[in-house]
């Protein structure tokens, strides 16, 4: 091995070489040994046993001149060089292995791990509970090493952007393929270390913005058999989750608890629904349980007839939850908006609308799929006037939109979420339409007999003109309205002349007529329910499931009898003085006509249970001083009798002016907005309600030809006949600008005033 290179001699240097060395004289070769101040010896190898006569036999042949070779080596002998050799490389393993092992391939293996990227492929949190939480993450490994190795477990913490320890796992052994990307599912429990840490991170993650945590450890790595300690830090983002979509649908009343009282809230309505919504985030929430949210309402956004029905000034206003509290402080704006104390700065927009506190919602079973996810639901709802104008609005058909934060129940995850609900328009509005009729309008119903209004029998105090109003259950359960009032409108101004006519004897009697002027105005009448209403359909019982009943056994209401034997409604009613009955007798139409309650029966899944009752029409207050324009005032118009009709005379001509207006129109109903407030009744639970219903009002040829005598006496309304019809109303103002216009639809007759080129005697 000390062996440095060969010579190739000639014969002459061979010969030499023989002379001083030599196997068979062992002077010459002690002579040779002597000679030690020589750094290194020659040995000629190939004359050390050729000479003849040696004791091997006889020489081998002789080799040829040029492969002659010379042998050079360090360290004295070829065993002393090997020997020193090896302890070089000895000594050289010694000293160079351990820093290699100990300090090189570490570093390679570091920068190996360091290079190594962590993905989340998707992720499912879990089981939540007072301090843990059970996640389950694909993540993809990207080994950037050239050599296959093996990551030991360890208790990997995750660190929040702002350096804060958020919670700990367990980080299971991960087989590692070399230069490739390693899927590994992690399955482990999360133990919370930081709960505000947490709180504050899962606002920006289920607002769907991705959250960066980064994961930290120390863990082996082992590789080729050797095991070598590594430093974790690796960045993991979660994925956003974004909630889009969030409707309720099929909400229907379950019961009301009238006992409830808490929080200032006496009474609570329970109702079911099915809650939609849909996520495309990788990050899913799984075996959640029950979850619990608080549902709060801003009245002011949801006014859709303020904001012109507007679904983007909804859902933006809707959406800026400003509790009471938050607007008492100075904080309701955007967070961007906000000091470090949470207070709006100066010159910001600050927002006007406060949201109030509803109840809440429980969701059943609650769980964040990728994709569209149903959950059912139930909304528990405080009896506030809040959630009168809620539920009023629902039962009109209104989308609405209400802020759920939560959850409530799920401990260190408390109130990560706020969100935008949309609430689905109830199925069919809780009023459907109305009607105005010769017996409605023209004659009234008379509340304490049930029967139409008489010349002599009845009095401005109970006789009682208005509409009958129709209506479907939107919900699938029974329950009931009372003290129903309504401002009713028309969907916009009019303004007209008319004459009041009074005719006798065939025209052979003419009483001068009663000029009539109404300024503009959209108001109609205040609409109210009275005991009586349900009088006028004796044979529609609505207390009873199915429609019609024989009237001998209304729920509710007594027996009636006449004359011992049994007896319905109709028979009781058609009594020539029903007022006169003996005692005992008819008790059933008397408590029908005290009854102020209206049933709602049950209706199928749909809510197609239907049911009408009368609404009867008084003056809107203030309208009569201010729309009555001419000499006649505001006294009773018909001859100033309020027995015949107790209405001014703008009040009593509005409903057939407004009908004209629509069968000029082509119309055969006229538009009218109701809004107001009732009372429903749940499981003996009183709760107001603020309903806007727009509704169509039909309207009869009785109605057009109005005759206020008609049928009020037998003998009068033969012979006289006091009224007016579409002849008589005579567009102005701002109905005639629209009416009498070149492509107007207003008639000639209506027009004539208005455009003097039309002769009102040849038009009308």
């Amino acid at each position: 091995p000390c062996a440095v290179g060969s010579t190739l001699l000639s014969a002459p240097n061979r010969a030499a070489m023989a002379s001083d060395f030599s196997l068979k004289d062992p002077a010459r070769s002690s002579a040779a040994r002597g000679s030690r101040h020589s750094q290194h010896q020659s040995i000629d190898l190939s004359q050390s046993m050729v000479e003849s006569g040696n004791a091997f036999g006889d020489p081998p042949p002789a080799r040829p001149s040029w492969l002659q070779r010379q042998w050079t080596f360090f360290c004295g002998t070829p065993c002393r060089a090997m020997l020193g050799c090896g302890t070089i490389v000895l000594l050289g393993l010694i000293i160079f292995v351990p820093i290699i092992l100990l300090v090189i391939v570490p570093i390679v293996v570091n920068m190996f791990v360091n290079a190594t990227t962590m993905t989340i492929i998707n992720a499912t949190l879990m089981e939540p509970l007072p301090s843990t939480m059970l996640i389950d993450t694909w993540v993809e490994l990207n080994n950037a090493g050239p050599i296959a190795a093996k990551l030991s477990g360890f208790n990997a913490t995750l660190v929040g952007p702002k350096g804060r320890d958020i919670g700990w796992l367990v980080f299971p052994d991960v087989p590692l393929d070399a230069n490739s990307a390693n899927l590994q599912d992690v399955l482990s429990q999360m133990t919370i270390m930081n709960e505000q840490a947490i709180y504050e991170e899962g606002l920006d993650l289920l607002a769907g913005r991705p959250v960066t945590w980064r994961i930290k450890g120390e863990t082996t790595l082992t590789t080729l058999g050797f095991g070598f300690k590594v430093d974790i830090d690796k960045p993991l983002t979660f994925p956003g989750v974004l909630l889009e979509n969030f409707q309720t649908r099929n909400v229907r009343i379950n019961y009301a608890n009238a006992s409830y009282d808490d929080n200032g809230h006496s009474g609570m309505i329970v109702m079911d629904a099915d809650l939609e919504f849909s996520s495309s985030s990788i990050l899913q929430f799984d075996r959640i349980g029950m979850l619990r949210a608080d549902l709060w309402y801003n009245k002011d956004a949801n006014d859709a007839e303020k904001w012109g029905f507007s679904k983007v000034f909804r859902e933006l206003h809707g959406s800026r939850l400003c509790t009471p509290e938050m607007n008492a402080n100075n904080k309701c704006c955007k967070p961007e908006d906000q000091d470090e104390d949470g207070v709006c700065k100066e010159g910001v927009e600050v927002w006007k609308e406060v949201s109030e506190n509803i109840g809440w919602c429980d969701m059943y079973d609650f769980k964040v799929l990728r994709g569209v996810n149903r959950v059912k639901a139930s909304i528990f709802l405080y009896n506030s006037k809040t959630n009168g104008y809620n539920l009023g609005r629902w039962v009109s058909q209104w989308e609405q939109t209400i802020i759920s934060v939560g959850p409530t129940n799920k401990f260190f995850l408390n109130k990560v979420w706020q969100g935008l609900v949309t609430l689905e328009a109830g199925p069919t509005k809780m009023f459907t339409g109305g009607l105005v009729d010769k017996q409605t309008l023209v004659q009234g119903y008379d509340l304490e007999t049930g029967q139409n209004c008489g010349l002599t029998t009845s009095s401005a105090e109970t006789c009682n003109r208005g509409s009958i109003i129709s209506g479907v259950n939107p919900f699938v359960r029974e329950w009931a309205l009372k003290d129903i009032s309504y401002d009713v409108y028309f969907d916009e101004k009019i303004e007209y002349d008319a004459k009041f006519v009074i005719n006798a004897l065939g025209d052979t009697l003419s009483v001068p007529a009663v000029d009539i002027q109404c300024a503009a105005s959209d108001t109609f009448a205040r609409m109210q329910t009275r005991p009586g209403m349900l009088a006028y359909t004796p044979n529609n019982d609505p207390r009873v499931e199915g429609g019609p009943s024989s009237g001998f056994a209304v729920d509710g209401y007594r027996k009636n009898t006449i004359g011992g034997q049994d007896a319905t409604m109709l028979q009781c009613l058609s009594r020539e003085d029903p007022g006169s009955a003996p005692d005992g007798e008819c008790e059933g139409l008397d408590d029908l006509l005290s009854d102020q309650t209206i049933p709602l029966p049950k209706g199928s899944t749909n809510g197609t249970g239907t049911y009408t009752f009368f609404l009867t029409a008084t003056p809107f207050p203030g309208r009569a001083e201010t729309i009555n324009t001419g000499a006649h005032g505001i006294d009773p118009c018909v001859l100033g009798i309020d027995s015949l009709v107790s209405f001014d005379c703008c009040l009593m001509t509005v409903t057939t002016a407004a009908a004209c207006k629509a069968e000029q129109k082509g119309k055969k109903h006229i538009d009218v907005i109701s809004r107001g407030n009732a009372t429903m009744i749940v499981d003996g639970m009183d709760m107001i309600v603020y309903p806007v219903v727009k509704l169509p009002l039909s309207y009869t040829e009785e109605v057009v030809e109005f005759d206020a005598l008609a049928e009020t006496s037998a003998v009068l309304s033969a012979v006289a006949k006091a009224g007016f019809n579409c002849d008589e109303i005579k567009w102005t103002g701002v109905t005639a600008e629209e009416a009498c216009a070149p492509n107007g639809w207003g008639s000639p007759c209506s027009c004539c005033e208005y455009d003097p080129a039309i002769d009102c005697a040849e038009a009308c």
